[in-house]
């Protein structure tokens, strides 16, 4: 998705609502929340086969269309929700008249009505049940896919879009804590409904994505600053805390679906406190909204009974469909939760899930400046990998998860090297003999462990793909190639080994194993410390 892509004529802004235009629209209904789910279904389908000519004008649709419903329905899920039981008083049930004693003392006529009608009404038979969240989900996540498109491609938005994909992530979680804020949820009525999981997970996503914003942000900021300044070459001094959006909020017009979001959200924004808040700060908010996922994700192996969450599936009545499954290969970095149901063969996939959810905690936790937060959030990142083999199709994700695990433990084992740096630079070996070198040593021994077995599963898929006579690089593309990543990590490991018959012996490994594509001069790479096989960007491998 990062290259460049022409946009159609024929697509329509997100500002482009009929109501913009002057035109009379009608009111919301149930028949438009069908549509709308079906809208949302099509353009995460495009938007996860990466066709961003087709996904494009539709997530304008869907935004557009979730404009529309939030204009006529503040809470819009009075459209297509089953009406709660709210008491109109809080006297005790005894003292209120019965159905029999109202058709004796006044004559009504209560057969008309069945019993407990206004108690227990429920929804058409017909009708799919719906969470109350499931409009600010579905418009969340649109917001979300869309900021994603606009931080791989700014060139995208059309005239009167924003350009930045902070604006729509910020949004994403406004309309996130709208959703979380509304009657039904916080009235106490109804405390017993599912919770929706899929707009929890998203809502961590897309504070990851502010975090990994934020990173990438400060690291340019912090190199520009050294560029004029007199400080030695390569120095500069990195602020955790900058952000790439403002902290006010933008004077959106009326006709713009931002107004309308800032309208009706609860009234303390966390725009600012997103302002001042680090990366890691905002990884800590979303984990909050992983653990809640997570938990309330639907278990393959568990009943139907237990996954309630199953029957609140987008765009379907069945609860075979709605989610994107691919066993055979990990998700694209920002894959949707959502498909459309056209594809009977696509169905829910938790390890799926589980994996794009590490994958991201982890492009993050490579890129932090400290080395304690590196280690806590790859730590964190390698209890998601580890838990996939308890529930995923071991054949079909064992490659990616050993190369990730790798990785996480080449992030952990390399983080407390940096304190250790100037001693070792001054010729203090002491250091080498202290409880953080040895953790650091079994740390990178764990990820050259997982590399060199990631490697044997490749070499493995290769193998098999040459006996199938099928595309080679269809089945090396499901694991990663980890030579660079093994190479780094044999020569981490060097710099820390006391021994030097056994560093000799790992320098030797290095070498063997970068070859002479990779051009690494290791006499010279002997003496230099672990800080110079990782630069600030991490070694992309995906």
């Amino acid at each position: 998705m990062s290259a460049a892509t022409p946009v159609s004529p024929f697509s329509s802004s997100i500002l482009s609502s009929p109501r913009a235009k002057g035109k009379q629209v009608r009111s919301a209904d149930y028949e438009d929340w069908e549509n709308l789910k079906e809208l949302f279904a099509r353009a995460a389908e495009r938007y996860d086969a990466d066709d961003i000519q087709e996904a494009l004008p539709l997530l304008r649709a869907v935004i557009r269309e979730c404009h529309r419903f939030l204009i006529d329905h503040p809470d819009p899920s009075v459209v297509y929700a089953s009406p709660t039981s709210y008491r109109s008083s809080r006297s005790p049930e005894t003292v209120t008249p019965t159905e029999e004693r109202l058709s004796r003392d006044w004559g009504m006529d209560t057969e008309s009505a069945p019993p407990n009608s206004l108690h227990h009404r429920r929804p058409s038979s017909s009708r799919t049940v719906e969470l109350p969240t499931a409009f600010h989900a579905i418009f969340g996540i649109a917001l979300f896919l869309m900021g994603n498109l606009v931080a791989q491609d700014p060139s995208i938005v059309l005239p009167g879009e924003p350009d930045a994909p902070s604006t729509y992530w910020l949004a994403a979680l406004d309309v996130f804590e709208t959703g979380e804020n509304l009657p039904s949820r916080t009235s106490g009525v109804n405390s017993d409904s599912a919770e929706d999981w899929r707009m929890a997970i998203v809502w961590g996503r897309t504070l990851v994505c502010l975090a990994d914003e934020k990173v990438t942000y400060n690291i340019k900021m912090a190199k520009a600053q050294a560029e004029t300044s007199t400080s030695p070459s390569g120095e500069y001094c990195y602020y955790p805390s900058g952000s790439s959006f403002s902290m006010s909020e933008p004077q959106w017009p009326p006709t713009s679906p931002f107004h309308a979001i800032a309208q009706f959200r609860p009234p303390v924004t966390r725009r600012m406190s997103l302002y001042s808040a680090s990366a890691h700060d905002l990884m800590v908010l979303a984990m909050d909204q992983f653990s809640r996922g997570i938990f309330h994700m639907p278990h393959p192996h568990y009943s139907h009974s237990h996954n309630p969450s199953f029957i609140h599936t987008f765009g379907s009545s069945s609860p075979a469909h709605g989610y994107v499954s691919s066993r055979c290969s990990p998700p694209s970095h920002y894959a949707s939760p959502y498909s459309s149901v056209s594809d009977p063969s696509v169905s829910f996939s938790r390890p799926k899930e589980l994996f794009t959810i590490a994958s991201e905690v982890l492009g993050v936790a490579e890129r932090l400046t400290s080395g304690s937060q590196r280690h806590y959030w790859a730590s964190w990142a390698d209890s998601v990998f580890n838990q996939m083999k308890n529930e995923a199709d071991m054949d079909a994700w064992r490659g990616p998860i050993l190369s990730a695990r790798g990785r996480c433990w080449l992030v952990m084992g390399s983080a407390p090297v940096e304190e250790m740096e100037s001693a070792l630079e001054a010729g203090n070996t002491d250091v080498l003999h202290s409880a953080e070198a040895e953790e650091a040593r079994e740390g990178l021994a764990m990820a050259i462990s997982f590399f060199e077995r990631a490697k044997g599963q490749r070499a493995l898929n290769l193998a098999a793909a040459a006996r199938n006579e099928s595309d080679p690089d269809a089945a090396a593309g499901a694991v990663d190639d980890v030579s660079p990543l093994l190479v780094e990590a044999l020569l981490v490991l060097a710099n820390l080994t006391i021994d030097e018959n056994k560093r000799e012996e790992l320098y030797t490994r290095a070498q063997t194993e970068a070859g002479s594509d990779l051009g690494l001069d290791l006499d010279s790479d002997r003496g230099s410390s672990a800080k110079d096989a990782s630069e600030d960007e991490p070694m992309d491998v995906s």
